[in-house]
Parts: structure tokens; sequence; C-alpha cells
């Protein structure tokens, strides 16, 4: 390895073993559909934010009083959401949109496990933007898959396949991440074409079919590499499956640790309860750009959702129509509201 340290020196380094853990973070995903920026994307600068702004902080002035387009179905967008209606109560104009990739049928796993998550905070944050919608706080776009960006005098025009959204005036990418591989470069890997994962851990991660807290103990074994001493752990294992939780990666580490010192009996033993229901559930991969058709990684493809099915069904392998959803109010008073 080429390290480069505190005083800008670089020095070489040489390592029994390298375990690259360091995320996805910096690698966002684009705002275009099928994983490649939209046309007239890149133009657009710091007109768009990827990942979560510091909307009530150093970000205010960005989208106080703006027109806000917000793309993303997960954890980011809804923090990313109720931020940006806690200052929509506070400076009048400031309007928001939601726009999802998944189809308007497909709601159902969209806000969440709610009060039966095993995570308290995590099941919170979807029923709270759940109630945002139900009381017409914002508005959510279903069904749209961005491809062009158009900047008008008006404001961002951003186009699908058979919907516009806007003149919005500024936009938030809350679309997911993926692996920045140029680390190991030089090294011989084994991962997954679809979801970048080792190759051994993408069936077991798949979110076509895990959730969160359904993915099975793993360790050295799934994570090991053909490049002897090599091992990517942490939420950079996954891929650009957005099912990680911290939890899994330290018991990734334990094992690996545990293999390099010698302890095999240690390494073989993984144990890792996870914490089941939650946002993270079926058919995310589609919603991040990574078309799940691809050709199976393993010989049991009975779970995967590539079954042939009929164009604008709204399954991972049809196209849905776009449409805009107004989800009703509640009614006051009932036990279940």
């Amino acid at each position: 390895l080429t390290v480069r340290v505190p005083d800008g020196r670089e020095e070489p380094f040489r390592a029994k073993a390298v375990i690259d853990a360091s995320g996805t973070t910096a690698t966002p995903n684009p705002l275009g559909a099928a994983g490649v920026p939209a046309v007239g994307e890149r133009a657009l600068g710091d007109r768009a934010f990827y990942g979560i702004p510091d909307v009530l902080g150093g970000d205010r002035e960005r989208y106080t009083g703006h027109r806000v387009l917000v793309v993303g179905s997960g954890h980011s967008a809804f923090n990313v959401l109720l931020d940006l209606v806690d200052l929509a109560a506070e400076v009048p104009g400031t309007t928001i949109t939601w726009a999802i990739r998944r189809p308007g049928d497909r709601l159902q796993h969209l806000f969440g496990g709610g009060i039966n998550d095993a995570l308290p905070a995590r099941g919170e944050l979807g029923r709270r933007v759940h109630r945002l919608v139900e009381a017409g706080r914002l508005q959510l776009v279903t069904g749209f898959k961005a491809t062009r960006l158009t900047e008008t005098a008006a404001g961002i025009v951003v186009a699908g396949d058979d919907e516009v959204i806007g003149p919005v005036d500024a936009i938030v990418a809350a679309t997911g991440f993926r692996p920045d591989l140029s680390l190991l470069a030089e090294l011989r890997l084994d991962l997954d074409p679809a979801v970048e994962s080792p190759r051994a851990l993408a069936p077991l991660i798949d979110p076509n079919v895990h959730s969160c807290g359904s993915v099975p103990p793993h360790g050295e074994a799934e994570l090991r590499q053909p490049e002897p001493g090599a091992y990517i752990v942490g939420m950079k294992s996954y891929g650009r499956a957005p099912t990680f939780l911290m939890l899994t990666g330290y018991e990734q580490v334990r094992s690996i640790a545990a293999a390099i010192a010698g302890d095999w009996d240690a390494a073989r033993d993984v144990r890792l309860v996870l914490p089941e229901t939650g946002v993270c559930s079926s058919g995310i991969l589609e919603e991040r750009g990574v078309a799940c058709c691809a050709a199976a990684s393993t010989k049991d493809s009975a779970a995967a959702c590539c079954e042939p099915s009929a164009a604008g069904d709204g399954d991972c392998c049809g196209s849905a129509v776009p449409r805009l959803v107004q989800l009703m109010a509640a009614t006051r008073g009932g036990c279940c509201t």
C-alpha cells in the first residue's frame, strides 16, 4: 500500500492482510435511473445535493423558501424530509416534493415496520413520514425514474419516462451509495456482478429476498477473496445493497481478526442476531438503480424476482406508469389511527 501520512508525505506499507472498511458514503448513486446520471445531471453542480444535507443548520439557506425535490425512499430520504417539513413550518413558501421509483401499488413496505420494528427509532422514522404524507405536508410522486434534468428560467425541470416534476429550486438525491473499488484495483477480487459485494455474500444479502434483519450470520469464509489476506467488510461489503446494519460489520471484523490470528474455530463460530422488520425490505435494489434481473449468483434462483412478468405490472422486471399518490387522511377517533 502507499499511505499518505498526516504531514502529506507518502510512505510504502506492507501488510499481511488488508481489511477494507472504507464504506460507501463518498460514492453516492446518481439521480438517473439504471445507475447512470440522468441527462443534464452533471451540469447541475451544487443545485443537487447527494446524501443528507444539514437542512436546519449550515445548509439552511439552500432550502429556505424554495421548492425542493427529494429523490429516494430509505432512511436518508426520511431524515431529509422530516427536516424539510420542519423548515417549511418555520418559513412559508418552502415546498417539498418526494419522488420514488417504487410504483404506487407497491407502497406496503415503503414506511417500514412501524411499531413492530425491533429498532424503535427506525420504525418511528417511517411512521412520522407516513403521517406527513397522509396530512398532505409533502407531495409524493411514485413510479418516477429521472431521465433528464433541464435548467430553465423558472427552475430545474426533472423529466421521467412519462412524468415531469418541476420546476424546482433544489434537489436532494438520497438514492443510496455504491462501493469505490479503486483502492483494491490491483488485487484479485471475486465480486457479484450486480450487487458488487463479495460473491459468496451476495445471495445472503439480496434485498429482493432479505430485509436488514433476515441476513444470515456470515464471516471470514463468505468475505474471503482470491487475493490472500484481502477482505472487504462493513457497509462496503454489502456493495449496492442498502440493508447493512453496523452489528453485522462488528461480527464480520471479529471473524476475520480471529482468522488472521490463526484461531479458525473462532473465525467459523459466527453468531449474529439482527433486529427484524424495518424500511430496508424487498425491492430496494431496483430503487437504487441496480437491475435485479441480472444473472443469479447462486444456483438457487427460486427466490429471485426475475420470473417473466407483464410489462406495467410494477414488479422489478416490468415497468409501471408514474402516478401521483395522495394518501387519504386517517379518520379521527378510530382505534387504529
